[in-house]
């Protein structure tokens, strides 16, 4: 497989994080992300995390029994009202963990702001030897994969790479062609699922958010031109799918694990 694969938490997103890396195991997966930051109000159940407390031992328990690396952590937002964007622990539980990247978007309307916020997640982010990974969506401060492009050269970061999401990417207005325009070494990995052709409007944000933490669909159940863009990518940069749907959300977390990996696979084999 010419691109390593990856189960985003997102997908399984009422798993804790120690549930998480038992069922990506059992469906086939040997790379996951983890979301650090539990919010009951998307569905994450509460659990702690950030300290040296039994949820973190626990994880890395499984992390060692089961062989599962963490590709990265999540979800670091820059909000204009919230002056701290990182809570207290996520950089150094991210290394405990063993994570290669760690994703940030941000809500900032001043581009200015975003880009001093970032330039200093990325200086706190070196000293733990991780790469910090922006992602772009239509609704938030950073658009589209050109003004991410745009950002991140004013940053002059060294650990500073892109996340696209092939949702976001599409809703956007991208295509895969825009992808090979960007220097490959700022594309350490992408997530991915399928769209359906119904698209919410550009300035309709309830509509766009609600697609992305429940509408999604597995590769090959939408429109997206999800093989072209896997050809646009870096040569073995990995694969997250990260595809929640509220069609399949009753089903057992590892059934929907399983289906994840089996579509992602068929992708990224292709």
């Amino acid at each position: 497989m010419s691109h390593p694969i990856s189960l985003a938490h997102l997908t399984v997103l009422d798993a804790t994080p120690p549930e998480l890396i038992t069922v990506a195991a059992a469906a086939g997966f040997r790379t996951i992300g983890i979301r650090l930051t539990a919010t009951p109000s998307v569905g994450v159940p509460p659990y702690d995390i950030l300290r040296d407390g039994p949820v973190l031992r626990e994880t890395l328990r499984r992390l060692a029994d089961t062989g599962v690396n963490v590709l990265d952590t999540e979800f670091l937002r820059f909000e204009p009202d919230q002056p701290v964007g990182v809570p207290e622990g996520f950089l150094e539980v991210s290394a405990r963990l063993g994570a290669r990247n760690v994703l940030v978007m941000s809500a900032e309307p001043d581009e200015a702001r975003t880009i001093d916020r970032f330039g200093d997640l990325c200086d706190r982010a070196a000293h733990y030897d991780l790469h910090v990974c922006l992602e772009f969506a239509i609704y938030t401060g950073v658009r589209t994969l050109a003004h991410a492009v745009s950002l991140l050269g004013k940053a002059k970061r060294s650990n500073a790479s892109i996340l696209i999401d092939a949702l976001h990417f599409s809703r956007s207005g991208g295509v895969p062609a825009h992808v090979k325009q960007v220097d490959p070494a700022l594309l350490r990995y992408a997530q991915i699922c399928d769209a359906s052709a119904d698209m919410p409007g550009l300035t309709d944000t309830p509509a766009l958010i609600r697609e992305a933490r429940t509408g999604r669909l597995l590769p090959g159940e939408g429109v997206l031109p999800l093989a072209e863009l896997v050809a646009a990518l870096p040569a073995g940069a990995p694969l997250a799918i990260e595809a929640p749907s509220r069609a399949t959300a009753n089903l057992p977390a590892l059934e929907r694990a399983t289906r994840a990996y089996r579509a992602l696979t068929s992708l990224a084999g292709a």
